[in-house]
């Protein structure tokens, strides 16, 4: 009975699992078709559009050089000084008249090195002679304590020594020579400038110019100045009427010339301060 009665119910129950099979089946197909498989890649998630119009953003400004020297001292005569005029009278020392080529000096210095707060004091004098400038130049010193010295001086000597030219570039050379040595001393580099080219009226020693540029080099050289070659490289044409003074453009270029000569010494680079 118990037999009979299992082996009846058999045949009910084999259809039954068949069909859940297919359900499974078919459910698996259709799960399939609408992409909701394991297999299927997550959606996309976008940020924000862009707002329009808005500009991209400023890169970061440029870190300014820096130079190892900012309180200068320029000495010299009237091409220091910047006219050929009287002096003002003496109220302590400023950078000088606007067309003098320490004022520019001074606007060109302060614009490359925007970080630093810059100094430039003018001695320039009119009429002066190296000869007599020694003392003068250890009292313009005493003054202003300066990093650096610029000097440019002997167009006058050369002018008044022209019927002697050897005997005077020979003074005139050895005069510099004792300016150089005495600020040395003070443990402050000198930057010696050459003379430029003259012609006449005023320029009587323009056949001499380049032997005595040469003779300071030479100086130079021996004592440890820099020099600044304005007479190699600054143009005739830049100098005024009088064959002596260089016109405001002159100046300018003076000022151009120094400043690169700083830059060669005094600027600081990735490697250290310039020596």
């Amino acid at each position: 009975m118990t037999v009979r009665g299992i082996r009846g119910r058999m045949p009910l129950r084999m259809p039954l699992a068949r069909a859940v099979t297919q359900a499974l089946i078919l459910g698996a197909v259709a799960l399939t078709g609408c992409g909701g498989g394991p297999t299927s890649p997550p959606p996309v998630t976008q940020g924000p559009p862009a707002e329009p119009g808005l500009p991209p953003p400023n890169p970061p400004s440029p870190v300014p050089p820096v130079v190892g020297v900012t309180r200068l001292l320029a000495f010299g005569d009237s091409m220091t000084a910047g006219t050929t005029s009287a002096p003002l009278p003496f109220l302590g020392l400023t950078a000088g008249l606007p067309q003098s080529y320490p004022f520019k000096l001074l606007s060109l210095l302060t614009m490359r090195y925007s970080g630093q707060t810059i100094e430039v004091a003018n001695a320039g004098l009119a009429g002066r002679l190296a000869q007599q400038d020694r003392q003068r130049l250890a009292d313009a010193i005493k003054e202003t304590d300066p990093q650096v010295v610029l000097l440019m001086e002997g167009a006058n000597d050369l002018n008044q020594g022209r019927d002697t030219p050897n005997a005077t570039i020979t003074a005139t050379v050895n005069a510099l020579e004792d300016m150089v040595r005495d600020t040395t001393a003070r443990g402050i580099p000198v930057l010696l400038a050459t003379l430029p080219p003259q012609r006449p009226p005023k320029g009587e020693a323009a056949s001499f110019v380049a032997r005595y540029n040469d003779a300071l080099k030479v100086m130079a050289q021996k004592k440890g100045a820099t020099i600044v070659d304005i007479g190699t490289v600054f143009p005739a044409s830049l100098i005024g009427q009088d064959g002596l003074h260089p016109t405001e453009a002159g100046y300018e270029r003076f000022a151009e010339i120094f400043l690169d000569a700083i830059k060669a010494r005094f600027e600081v680079t990735s490697s250290g301060a310039g020596s």
